[in-house]
């Protein structure tokens, strides 16, 4: 058995955020004169800033969810709470970009409208709603770590820095660290040395390393996961080939009405008036004309033929009129062989839809035709909830093969088109058996 299954993408659940375009320098010398240091300072610095926003959103949340049961009051607040929660996300985000030159990619936003139970329900489901609530939580206690680790790591090495210029003013004219005693501007001057070479070394180390603590966090948790961004794009790829689909199905329709009512209709008149010719010409007794006048006007009844059929091939206007049923008996009468066929498909799915199982059965009975040696064959079409099952078989020889040039992998083309599935089963001595689900919810 042959399958071909228009698929999904899946992706692990890593985040699809881009490295930094700027970080700390690894050379302590290079790093303290390098912007980038000191923008890190100050993003650690406004933690305290963004995790005091968030911890208000995150109260009101709960207090709206509290009064959820007075309906009137907290699904409103609930509601602009939750659009709050997003906006200082985004904000958050802009803040890295700035700051550090991460760039996060945004997270899909719940639907935030007047319509508040919807809102509410899109904002519980919402995936990413939970994201941001650990977020914001996990902030503050990183928030205190990061904001009083970058305080000591540039107060103490500049308080010590400072120490020559006001160890006199404390009391008793001497500072103690420790064991060691300052007394004495040399001893001062030592331990100003010692802090600059130290702070010079550890400062941008320490920096590096509560950034990094900052930025895992949100990447963990304020970025799209991969999985997330790779169903996304797979969903709007699915989107855009049904619109592709349907735009290719409504191309054909559209070019079968003008062969029909255009191109067709002129010939049929330009054959009436060739007749009208033909009959006059006998009259008057010029047969030779009349004869050639009379093979033209054959050639215009095949070429009528020919384009009907054409127009036919393209989208027969009895498929639209009246259904796959009315098109399918039409297309078994001509058939070669007996055809059984048992459709019903109520409701009727889209024109799309049908119009695939439409051609589906035509090229299977063609195949027939031409390539089973068969005594019979059979078509089934019956809807199942949301989905349309396909069965088109024959008594034929089988050996039926997708690679054999049969039309077969263009129906299979056809059928994932839609994001539809499409199984062959042909052993040699038959039975050949075509089987076709496509969706149509």
């Amino acid at each position: 058995m042959t399958e071909n299954i228009a698929g999904r993408a899946t992706g692990r659940a890593r985040t699809d955020a881009r490295p930094p375009r700027e970080v700390v320098p690894g050379n302590p010398l290079r790093a303290l004169v390098s912007p980038v240091l000191w923008r890190a300072s100050v993003h650690l610095v406004l933690d305290a800033l963004v995790a005091s926003a968030g911890l208000a959103v995150l109260v009101v949340l709960v207090l709206a969810v509290c009064l959820v049961p007075a309906g009137l009051v907290g699904l409103p607040l609930v509601v602009a709470a939750g659009w709050a929660l997003f906006r200082l996300a985004a904000l958050e985000r802009a803040r890295f970009a700035v700051t550090c030159g991460l760039e996060l990619d945004e997270l899909p936003a719940p639907v935030c409208s007047w319509r508040l139970v919807a809102s509410l329900r899109s904002l519980v489901h919402n995936l990413c709603t939970w994201r941001l609530i650990g977020y914001f939580v996990l902030l503050m206690p990183v928030a205190v770590v990061t904001v009083v680790g970058v305080a000591l790591t540039w107060a103490v090495p500049l308080t010590l820095v400072l120490l020559p210029a006001y160890y006199r003013g404390l009391p008793g004219g001497q500072a103690r660290l420790g064991p060691f005693l300052v007394d004495s501007l040399p001893r001062a001057l030592l331990v100003a040395a010692v802090a600059l070479l130290v702070g010079a070394v550890l400062s941008p180390l320490v920096v590096r390393l509560l950034l990094a603590l900052d930025t895992a966090l949100a990447v963990a948790l304020l970025s799209r996961p991969r999985g997330m961004a790779l169903q996304q794009r797979v969903d709007d790829l699915t989107e855009s080939r049904a619109r592709v689909v349907d735009a290719a199905e409504a191309e054909r329709r559209r070019i079968e009405r003008d062969l029909h009512d255009g191109a067709q209709q002129r010939l049929v008149a330009m054959s009436i008036t060739l007749g009208r010719a033909s009959s006059r010409l006998k009259k008057a007794g010029d047969h030779e004309t009349g004869k050639l006048v009379e093979d033209a006007r054959r050639e215009t009844l095949s070429a009528i033929t020919e384009l009907r059929n054409l127009a036919r091939g393209l989208h027969p206007p009895v498929l639209t009129d009246r259904g796959l049923a009315a098109a399918l008996s039409a297309v078994a009468a001509l058939a070669p062989v007996p055809v059984r066929l048992d459709v019903r498909v109520e409701p009727r799915p889209s024109s799309t839809v049908e119009a695939v199982a439409y051609f589906t059965v035509t090229e299977a009975l063609t195949n027939v035709a031409k390539h089973a040696r068969a005594t019979r064959a059979w078509v089934e079409i019956h809807r199942e909830g949301d989905r349309v099952d396909v069965t088109v078989g024959d008594d034929g020889r089988g050996g039926a093969d997708l690679a054999a040039g049969t039309g077969l992998s263009g129906l299979a083309d056809r059928v994932s088109g839609v994001d539809g599935r499409f199984r062959l089963s042909s052993p040699v001595g038959g039975p050949t058996v075509i089987e076709v689900e496509l969706p149509c919810g």
